[in-house]
């Protein structure tokens, strides 16, 4: 090719690379909006692409995989059959391995407060798949009791064992963080930056919308004199996930108290803190959704305690004070969240 013939090629590929850009550039980002059931709730996804990349009924399929996994309320799920009385143990797909482990670890960092073993103590108070009627007492308590602790389980290879007849797992306090971080995987391997995942509460970010900073998201407490709900903060998120657990939504009357429906595997009872709810950010959803249960059964000082020695994490805590005030306290991190 003679030197001429160069410059025109290159002159050509110069022009050809500025079309296609200014073409990618007029382009402008669509919001496409993806909703629908979910784990007995319902999942909203936000992305911004110049075209429609994800289908419906890939979050779809998605979703009916990890509930063949792990809902208990699926009579069919790897967890239902493990959970059957003469179930002895279960061969655990990828997903059920994965949040199986990760619930080993919570265990362990949090000296057993979460414990997936707990589902005998959530149908006995009313929360669970088997809802009970009544006010348990505390025999009754007492029995349950006997069938929860995570030593009763064991895991060689891909096999979930059980070591006693009788123990039974749920898995909510931890599954649908990890569904979150599912479908947020699924989108960036489909070429995204710029999207939000939200199931049942649990949201995981990256990116913005065009011309913002983050995707903003309310934070939530009770309007005790409306009986309703307000924000009480904004957070601006671009990365990582956000949870929130909280008392004012699922309780129980007991011996004139109300109580929520977060149960500490130690003792059997609901725990009675002045805590109503706990926003956590951390790097993945599962991390966070994990830890919001977990924080849940502490007060707001200890909270704020705890958080500042793991590594990443940040919480924002709704509680009430003596006199029965709603109060809010979060960490220096999660301070810098707030949107502008």
């Amino acid at each position: 090719m003679g030197l001429n013939s160069k410059i025109c090629y290159i002159f050509f590929f110069m022009l050809s690379t500025l079309a296609i850009q200014a073409q990618t550039v007029s382009k402008e980002l669509r919001k496409i909006r993806l909703e629908g059931p979910a784990q007995g709730t319902q999942f909203h996804i936000t992305y911004f692409a110049t075209d429609s990349v994800v289908k419906r009924q890939e979050i779809d399929s998605i979703l009916k995989v990890i509930d063949l996994s792990m809902s208990v309320y699926h009579k069919d799920s790897k967890i239902s059959l493990f959970n059957q009385d003469t179930a002895t143990h279960i061969e655990m797909d990828k997903h059920m391995a994965h949040v199986i482990a990760a619930s080993f670890r919570y265990n362990k960092l949090s000296s057993g407060q979460f414990d997936i073993t707990i589902a005998p103590l959530v149908n006995l108070w009313g929360f669970g798949v088997k809802r009970s009627e009544v006010v348990p007492d505390s025999a009754t308590v007492y029995q349950a009791k006997k069938f929860v602790g995570m030593h009763y389980l064991n895991v060689k290879g891909r096999r979930l064992i059980k070591k006693k007849p009788g123990v039974k797992i749920d898995v909510n306090g931890i599954a649908q963080g990890y569904t979150v971080d599912v479908l947020a995987d699924h989108l960036k391997h489909k070429g995204l930056s710029s999207y939000m995942v939200e199931v049942g509460g649990e949201i995981r970010a990256s990116g913005a919308p065009p011309e913002q900073q983050g995707f903003s998201i309310g934070i939530l407490h009770p309007d005790e004199n409306k009986q309703g709900e307000i924000i009480t903060a904004i957070v601006q998120l671009r990365s990582g996930a956000l949870t929130t657990a909280g008392s004012f939504e699922k309780f129980i009357q007991y011996k004139n108290k109300k109580m929520g429906h977060h149960i500490n595997p130690l003792t059997g009872f609901p725990y009675t803190t002045r805590v109503l709810s706990v926003s956590v950010y951390a790097k993945t959803a599962m991390d966070a959704d994990a830890l919001d249960n977990y924080f849940m059964g502490m007060e707001p000082a200890e909270i704020i305690a705890k958080a500042r020695k793991l590594k990443g994490i940040e919480v924002f805590v709704i509680y009430h004070d003596k006199k029965q005030t709603i109060q809010t306290i979060y960490s220096d991190g999660f301070g810098k969240l707030f949107k502008n």
